[in-house]
């Protein structure tokens, strides 16, 4: 029993000692580390800087394409069937070597959904049962292609893309935000963890000398048996809280140190800010920035158009549809490559695609049905995700001002009942009160620090929250979200 005792004083010394080595670390700087070094700020940049990556691979698409392609020589060795001058066919061996190469420059206009495209080619046929080579060149080719009466695939797409680019910024601060939220719940952890030791170790301190006061007047007969125990039971009970309270300590310094990114093993103290922000927010404001800002704001505008584009698409898949297409340029051929680009001949095409539903027993009017019904679906869940958004906002506005004066009155409290405390110790010493009142008065006395505690944590975990809600730092009277 004394080796243990004795352990946990070491414990409890090395941690004191401990904190005089460290630096003290805020509220702020502990989410500036987090935010530069945490891991849920790295996830967030991570993922920013992919979907950052993914929307300009998209919009890149919609500039001018320059490729070049080409077939390195193809061996064709076989028995084919050719058809002779006089209808017959006959099987004739063939030994033949192709080669290609083009060079292409292709855009896209999304406004239009139009295809153009202008190229170069020159193709080589080598016969080798002849000997023979031919050429075929096409220096110059210009093609267009537009469908009509369709849907346009390229502008839905690059508006949703443009949507989804816009809610990945958003997304970004708010998942900084997220950061400082879980940074702001391992500070308060592990700050209540270590107060937590000190107020066991003092607790087991009191009671061990209250412990030996009472035996001391049990064997005078000052005091019953049943009120030695009593204060025995205490006195193994504060034991036990404070090894309790010293595993907790280990475990919250760890998650707080991986929080902030510290990966030293040096240790760390923390001081919350008590001088909380006394200001008021409009929850209108509030609502209104939540509105402008969130992520979520986006978010429901890409649900919407991605239902209204199944519409769309269900729609057009039911009608009449129509492309055209057109091709315009220089080709020749011969059986020399100088040949090949002398004397060129006009090269056109020109062809209108024409598709028309005739009888499809109800499939195209199903397809639009179930695709306007999924619209009214997801029309009536964006509604209600907008009025969960707008509840939250207004219930962590009414709870950040209730937290600014729980703060005040917890604080009060607190000293409130350390006083009453000391006053009950100094009393039960000189044996003007019974054991049972002054245990009450130390329970009172815990319970009123950690309330404290909890109570300024949770003020500071509102706070964040309402930032993350509406991206806007009521302190300083800025948004959040930066324009790029």
């Amino acid at each position: 029993m004394k080796s243990s005792f004795l352990s946990i004083l070491l414990i409890s010394s090395s941690l004191l000692l401990a904190q005089t080595d460290t630096v003290t670390l805020t509220l702020n700087d502990c989410i500036r580390m987090g935010q530069e070094n945490g891991p849920l700020a790295a996830m967030a940049r991570a993922a920013y800087s992919g979907k950052e990556h993914r929307y300009h691979s998209f919009t890149a698409r919609f500039y001018p394409q320059l490729s070049l392609s080409g077939d390195a020589p193809q061996f064709l060795r076989t028995i084919s069937p050719i058809t002779q001058p006089d209808g017959t066919t006959s099987y004739l061996s063939q030994r033949q070597a192709q080669s290609s190469l083009s060079l292409a420059l292709s855009q896209q206009i999304p406004w239009t959904g139009t295809e153009i495209s202008i190229y170069s080619a020159l193709n080589r046929l080598d016969n080798l049962e002849t000997k023979a080579s031919f050429y075929r060149s096409t220096p110059l080719s210009l093609s267009f292609r537009q469908p009509i009466f369709s849907i346009n695939t390229i502008a839905w797409n690059y508006e949703l893309e443009d949507l989804n680019y816009q809610s990945s910024h958003r997304e970004f601060v708010e998942q900084m935000e997220e950061s400082a939220i879980d940074i702001t719940n391992k500070f308060f952890a592990y700050y209540l963890a270590l107060m937590n030791v000190s107020n066991a170790q003092l607790n087991l301190t009191v009671n061990d000398t209250l412990f030996q006061v009472s035996k001391g007047r049990f064997n005078v007969g000052r005091i019953a048996e049943n009120d030695l125990l009593q204060s025995e039971l205490a006195a193994l009970n504060a034991r036990t809280q404070y090894e309790n309270a010293v595993i907790e300590y280990g475990r919250a310094l760890q998650n707080f140190k991986y929080a902030i990114g510290l990966a030293s093993d040096s240790p760390v103290h923390v001081v919350p800010d008590e001088s909380i922000y006394m200001f008021s927010v409009d929850p209108l404001a509030a609502l209104d920035l939540a509105k402008q800002n969130r992520s979520d704001m986006v978010g429901y505008r890409i649900q919407k158009l991605n239902a209204e584009r199944s519409v769309r698409q269900a729609e057009s898949n039911n009608s009449i549809s129509m492309s055209i297409s057109a091709n315009i340029g220089l080709n020749q051929k011969a059986n020399k490559f100088n040949d090949a680009y002398a004397d060129l001949l006009d090269q056109q095409q020109f062809s209108v695609q024409l598709q028309v539903p005739l009888i499809g027993w109800g499939t195209g009017g199903h397809a639009v049905e179930a695709a306007e019904a999924e619209l009214s679906r997801v029309e009536t869940n964006v509604l209600s995700q907008r009025f969960s958004l707008e509840q939250e906002v207004k219930y962590q506005v009414q709870r950040f001002k209730q937290l600014q004066q729980q703060v005040l009155l917890s604080a009060k409290a607190d000293t409130v009942a350390q006083r009453r405390f000391d006053v009950a110790r100094e009393r039960f010493v000189i044996g003007k009160i019974d054991v049972t009142n002054l245990f009450l008065a130390q329970s009172e006395k815990d319970n009123a620090y950690r309330t404290r505690i909890q109570t300024l944590w949770d003020y500071w975990a509102t706070y964040y929250r309402l930032r993350r809600l509406t991206l806007y730092d009521f302190a300083l009277q800025r948004p959040l979200l930066v324009k790029e």
